[in-house]
C-alpha cells in the first residue's frame, strides 16, 4: 500500500508541476510576438499574404485554446483586392491530455464573420489555382520523403480526431464567374455540427440565404434550411450527408408568390473512386413529387460520366405553374394540362446526355422513345425519336386560333386580327433533329392516322418534312417551314392530298357544311410573312391545282338558275322545285395562283351528264369577297316550269356571275342577251322562210326579185298575210324581252 501512496503522491507532484508551468507560460508567453513569423511562414507555403490584424490569445490548461481576430488571406495575383478568405473571430479549444495519447479532441470551434471569395476571370483562370498547385507540390514532397502508404495505410498519430462542437455564424461565400457572367452569393449562412468524429455520423444543420445574378436578368433569391447526418472520413476519402431534409423558399420577380420546395436525399462523395451520388432523391414542388437517383463518375477528371433515373407522380401542370406564380397557357380546352407524368433514364457526359427510355404521359396521350441533348456545337442540339398513341393538338391551341377557324356565326370569318407570338429567341437558340410517330393526330379539326413526322431546326429555321398520314379515304403529306431567323417570321407550306374525300375534310376543317364535294387530288404551295393572321393572309402567295370526280358544288343549282331566269323572262313567278341547292359533276379540275392574298383561277373545267362548265375569276381573301364567272353549256334537255322543255337553250353559252361576300354570295344568270340573240335568229329564219314561200307563189326567182320600191305594188293581195305573220313573230320576240 505504501508504494501506491508514493505513486499517487508522485503523480500529484507532476500535475502540480504541469499546472505551475502552464500558469507561468500563460502569464509570461505572448503569442502576438510571433505574428510576423506566422505571416512569413504562411506566405512561404501558400505564396499569399496573411494578415493577422487582431489579437492572438492562448490558453494551456485545462484545454489548449487559441483565439484569433481579424485574419485575412490575400487574393491571387491578377484578381481584385477582395481578400480570398477573411475571419472576424475564430475560437478553438483542444483538450490537452488526449494530445499525449496522439488524439485530437476539439472541445469547440467557434467562428464568426467568415468570408470566402471564389472567382474566375474571363479567360477561365480561377483564384485558387495557385493554392492547388502548391498543395500538390507539398503532397509530392511528402510522398518522396515518407513513401505513399496508399488507401489502406494505418491511421497516423493524429488521425483520430473528435470535435465536440463546430459553429460558424455569419458565413459569406461568393462565387464570381466573369467568364459565364454569373455571380452567386451565399450570405448570411450559419452552420452547426455536433459531436464530429471521422467515419461516424454527426448531426449537422445549415440555414441561410442565396442570391444568383445573371447578366441582363433579374436576380434569384433563395432561403435554405437543411438538416442531416454528416459522415466524413478523410482517411478513406469518403464523405456523406444522409437523411437530408431541406426546404427552399425561392423568390423572383416572375414568381409571385414565393415558391417553396422540399428535398429529401442522401449525398455521397467517394474521392477514392471519383464518384458522387445523389441517392433516394425525393423532390416535392406543389403536387409534383419527383424521385430517383443521380450519379457522377470521374470527379476531378477530364471525362465526367453522368447517370440519372427520375420518375414523377401523376401531377397537375396547371396547379404547379400557379404555385410558381406563373400563368398557365390559355388553351382552347381549359381542361388540358391537368394530368402529366414523367419517367426517364439519362446517361452521358457534360457535353452529351442520352435519355433512354423516355416516357411522357400528358392528359389522354402517352409518348415513349429516346432522346439526346448535345452541347458540343454552337447551339444545343436536341435529338429525339418518339412513338405515341394519340394526340389532339387542337385542345392545346390558343382560343383565338380556334375562334378564327370556327366563327361563332357559321359562314362568317372572324373580323378581329389574331397576333401570332412565336418564341423566336428560343427557336433561334436550339437546333432540333427528331422523329415522331403517332397512331392518330388531330390538328385544325383534321384527324389523321398513321402519322409520321420529321422535325428539323437549324439556327431558327424549323422544318416539318414531311408530316404525313392517312384519313378521309386518302392520304395527306405536307412540308411545313417556319423561319424565325428574322424579326418578322416567314411561313411556307407544301401540301399534297391524294384520293381525299374533299367534302369530309373541309367540313372537319371549318366545322360547317362544305360547299365542295368529291374525291380526288389537291396540290398546294404557299408562303407568307407576318406576325398576325391578317398579315399572313395579305401576304399570301403561291399556287395550286385540283382534280375531283363524282362530286357536287353546294350553294348553287345551275339548272334551277336557268329555269328561274327563263320564267322571269316570260313574266312568270319561279316555282320551288324542291331540288337540293347543289350542282353535281362527274369531273372538276383547275389550277390557281395566289398573289398577296388574292386567288386567281382561269381554267376551271367541270362536266356532268347535264352540262359543261368553264370558270374564271378571283377571290380576295383579306376582304373575303369574290368575283367569278362560270360559262355553262347545257348538253341535255331540261324542263322549265310546268314541264316545258328548254330545248332552245341547249348548246347555248349561259354565263353565271358569282359575286359578293364569301358568307353570302350572289348568283346571277345573264339570260337576256342569250334570249335576244335566239329570238333574233328565229325571226330571221322565219322571215327567210316566209319570203321563200312568197317567191314560190309568185313564181319568181332571186334574179326576178322586184326592187324594194316596187315590191309592195308587185305583190298580190295575199302577201299581206305574210307581213302580218312576220309582224306577229317580231312582237312575240319583243314580249319575251320585256
Amino acid at each position: 500500500m505504501k508504494w501506491i501512496l508514493r505513486l499517487l503522491a508522485l503523480l500529484g507532484i507532476l500535475v502540480l508541476l504541469v499546472v505551475i508551468v502552464g500558469v507561468y507560460l500563460a502569464v509570461t508567453f505572448d503569442p502576438n510576438a510571433y505574428k510576423d513569423r506566422i505571416e512569413d511562414k504562411v506566405a512561404e507555403v501558400t505564396g499569399r499574404e496573411l494578415t493577422l490584424a487582431g489579437s492572438i490569445e492562448l490558453t494551456l490548461f485545462p484545454s489548449l485554446g487559441l483565439r484569433l481576430e481579424d485574419v485575412r488571406l490575400a487574393n491571387a495575383e491578377g484578381f481584385n483586392e477582395t481578400p480570398f478568405a477573411e475571419v472576424r473571430v475564430v475560437d478553438v479549444a483542444v483538450a490537452a491530455l488526449p494530445l499525449i495519447r496522439g488524439e485530437i479532441e476539439v472541445q469547440r470551434i467557434e467562428a464568426d464573420g467568415v468570408s470566402i471569395y471564389l472567382a474566375r476571370d474571363a479567360q477561365g483562370r480561377s483564384n485558387w489555382d495557385d493554392l492547388v498547385e502548391r498543395a500538390e507540390e507539398a503532397r509530392r514532397d511528402v510522398v518522396e520523403e515518407h513513401g505513399n502508404a496508399g488507401p489502406g495505410r494505418a491511421r497516423g498519430a493524429f488521425d483520430d480526431i473528435r470535435i465536440a462542437g463546430l459553429e460558424v455564424t455569419d458565413l459569406r461565400l461568393e462565387w464570381d464567374d466573369r467568364q459565364a457572367g454569373t455571380r452567386v452569393l451565399l450570405a448570411p449562412m450559419n452552420l452547426v455540427v455536433r459531436e464530429f468524429r471521422p467515419g461516424m455520423e454527426t448531426p449537422v444543420k445549415l440555414d441561410g440565404s442565396m442570391r444568383i445574378e445573371e447578366e441582363n436578368a433579374e436576380p434569384i433569391e433563395l432561403d435554405l434550411q437543411l438538416a442531416g447526418l454528416l459522415n466524413a472520413d478523410p482517411v478513406a476519402h469518403r464523405y456523406a450527408l444522409r437523411r437530408v431534409q431541406s426546404q427552399f423558399d425561392l423568390r423572383h420577380p416572375a414568381l409571385e408568390p414565393e415558391v417553396t420546395a422540399r428535398l429529401e436525399t442522401d449525398l455521397v462523395l467517394d474521392l477514392r473512386d471519383s464518384v458522387a451520388r445523389v441517392e433516394r432523391l425525393s423532390v416535392h414542388l406543389s403536387d409534383l413529387h419527383l424521385t430517383g437517383l443521380i450519379e457522377a463518375r470521374g470527379i476531378g477528371e477530364e471525362a465526367l460520366e453522368l447517370h440519372a433515373e427520375l420518375r414523377s407522380n401523376t401531377f397537375n401542370p396547371r396547379t404547379m405553374l400557379e404555385s410558381l406564380g406563373l400563368q398557365p397557357p390559355d388553351t382552347a380546352d381549359p381542361d388540358v394540362f391537368s394530368r402529366m407524368a414523367l419517367d426517364l433514364s439519362a446517361s452521358g457526359g457534360t457535353e452529351r446526355l442520352t435519355v433512354n427510355p423516355l416516357l411522357i404521359t400528358l392528359d389522354d396521350s402517352s409518348l415513349r422513345g429516346e432522346g439526346e441533348v448535345d452541347l458540343s456545337g454552337p447551339r444545343p442540339m436536341i435529338r429525339f425519336s418518339l412513338r405515341g398513341d394519340r394526340l389532339n393538338l387542337d385542345r392545346y391551341l390558343p382560343p383565338e386560333v380556334e375562334q378564327a377557324r370556327i366563327p361563332e356565326v357559321p359562314g362568317e370569318v372572324a373580323k378581329a386580327d389574331i397576333p401570332i407570338d412565336l418564341p423566336a429567341e428560343l427557336m433561334r437558340a436550339l437546333d432540333v433533329d427528331g422523329n415522331l410517330s403517332l397512331g392518330s393526330l388531330t390538328l385544325f379539326g383534321l384527324t389523321l392516322e398513321g402519322i409520321e413526322m420529321k422535325l428539323r431546326a437549324r439556327d431558327g429555321e424549323w422544318r416539318m418534312e414531311p408530316l404525313a398520314g392517312s384519313g378521309y379515304e386518302g392520304r395527306l403529306e405536307s412540308h411545313l417551314t417556319v423561319d424565325a431567323r428574322r424579326d418578322v417570321p416567314r411561313y411556307a407550306a407544301r401540301v399534297q392530298l391524294e384520293n381525299i374525300a374533299i367534302g369530309a375534310l373541309l367540313e372537319a376543317l371549318w366545322q360547317e357544311e362544305s360547299r365542295l364535294l368529291g374525291t380526288g387530288n389537291v396540290a398546294l404551295e404557299i408562303d407568307a410573312v407576318g406576325a398576325s393572321v391578317d398579315a399572313l393572309t395579305s401576304s399570301l402567295n403561291g399556287r395550286g391545282e385540283m382534280r375531283l370526280t363524282d362530286g357536287a358544288v353546294r350553294g348553287i343549282n345551275v339548272a334551277r338558275i336557268i329555269r328561274h331566269a327563263d320564267a322571269r323572262l316570260r313574266g312568270e313567278t319561279p316555282e320551288d322545285d324542291g331540288e337540293p341547292n347543289e350542282t353535281d359533276f362527274t369531273e372538276l379540275s383547275g389550277s390557281f395562283r395566289i398573289e398577296n392574298g388574292v386567288v386567281r383561277n382561269d381554267d376551271l373545267v367541270a362536266s356532268s351528264p347535264l352540262l359543261r362548265a368553264a370558270g374564271r375569276g378571283s377571290a380576295d381573301l383579306p376582304e373575303q369577297t369574290m368575283d367569278y364567272r362560270v360559262d355553262t353549256t347545257l348538253v341535255a334537255t331540261i324542263e322549265g316550269q310546268s314541264g316545258r322543255s328548254l330545248e332552245d337553250l341547249r348548246g347555248v353559252n349561259l354565263p353565271i356571275r358569282i359575286t359578293g361576300a364569301f358568307s353570302e354570295p350572289r348568283f346571277r344568270l345573264d339570260l337576256e342577251d342569250v334570249v335576244r340573240e335566239r329570238v333574233d335568229e328565229r325571226v330571221r329564219r322565219e322571215t327567210d322562210r316566209l319570203q321563200e314561200r312568197l317567191r314560190e307563189r309568185l313564181g319568181v326567182g332571186d334574179s326576178d326579185r322586184p326592187d324594194d320600191s316596187n315590191a309592195r305594188e308587185a305583190e298580190p293581195s295575199g302577201s299581206r298575210g305574210v307581213d302580218e305573220a312576220l309582224d306577229q313573230l317580231r312582237e312575240r320576240g319583243r314580249s319575251l324581252l320585256r
